[in-house]
């Protein structure tokens, strides 16, 4: 028995056998039950419960967003590329000219070229790679098409929402356009942030919680980790598994869900008092600066 297994606090049975498993001597599993217990040589191979068939948000329309920025510093750092994946086979892709005074800290040319093939959802045609735009043209053209979505009730799909959407916001600021939470008079919602509904689902689960990690927990195809394309793509079909394995969540409304990841993300992040708020923090643009050395 690995030290990184999970092992039974209490007397249970096997789950495979019915036999008596004493406490401490059993190996945890994800279930179709949730958590069961199982003698160490009949415990399947970790991974998550298995996909169900069951209606829920995960069959409708989804899109999904990602960003490429200059760090993580929503009010300084500028967004180099964005991209939308959708499940109706929707695929958007910018480059912003974000200028040369501005040097990103990875070593990369501010206006490199992401992959947009890459992990390219079923259904999507991936046109050519764009060409860099103005940021206020490219800004523009991805929150009109964000507004109409959301506008009609269809879900956002955002890996750490609070990061993209806060830097999204500061960015439209920046360049004297008006910011989602102005274009949308009932709120930036609904949206869905897969990384809090892992982190909910499955709470206790050790490991990294990078999209990379979870998207191989998940046995999502994910390629070209840091790729705005491809982070969106794999984001929407990690949020399609967490609903597929966890129907309590699926069965969730477009707008319970968006209002219970508000109660989850504050119950995940209650020892940062620093962090941002869900789905967004309205941060004001400030001026560039490079990011401090550690």
């Amino acid at each position: 028995m690995s030290g990184g297994e999970r092992v039974n606090a209490y007397d249970a049975s096997c789950a495979d056998c019915g036999g008596p498993v004493p406490a401490g001597a059993g190996l945890l599993r994800h279930g179709a039950r949730g958590w069961e217990v199982f003698h160490p040589g009949h415990a399947p191979e970790p991974g998550p419960p298995p996909r169900g068939t069951h209606p829920g948000w995960h069959r409708r329309r989804l899109w999904a967003l990602d960003i490429g920025s200059t760090g993580h510093r929503p009010g300084v750092d500028r967004i180099r590329s964005a991209a939308l994946r959708g499940s109706d086979g929707t695929a958007h892709d910018w480059i912003l000219d974000i200028g040369s005074d501005i040097q990103d800290p990875t070593g990369a040319l501010p206006d490199a070229l992401p992959d947009t093939h890459a992990d390219a959802l079923p259904g999507t045609v991936v046109d050519a790679l764009p060409e860099p735009l103005p940021p206020p043209l490219a800004l523009e053209e991805l929150a009109t098409l964000l507004t109409a979505h959301l506008t009609a009730g269809e879900l956002l799909v955002v890996w750490f929402a609070p990061h993209v959407l806060s830097t999204l916001h500061a960015e439209l600021l920046r360049h004297g356009l008006p910011p989602l939470v102005e274009r949308l008079p009932a709120g930036v919602a609904p949206v869905c942030d897969p990384l809090v509904l892992d982190r909910h689902a499955d709470r206790y689960r050790p490991g990294s919680r990078s999209l990379r990690a979870v998207a191989e927990w998940y046995g999502v195809p994910h390629a070209t980790p840091g790729d705005p394309a491809s982070d969106a793509a794999a984001s929407l079909l990690v949020a399609q598994a967490v609903a597929a394995c966890h129907p309590p969540l699926a069965r969730l409304s477009r707008p319970a869900l968006h209002t219970e990841q508000v109660i989850w993300y504050a119950e995940q992040t209650s020892r940062h008092p620093d962090a941002l708020a869900w789905p967004f923090t309205p941060v004001e643009p400030l001026p560039w600066q490079p990011a401090p050395e550690d």
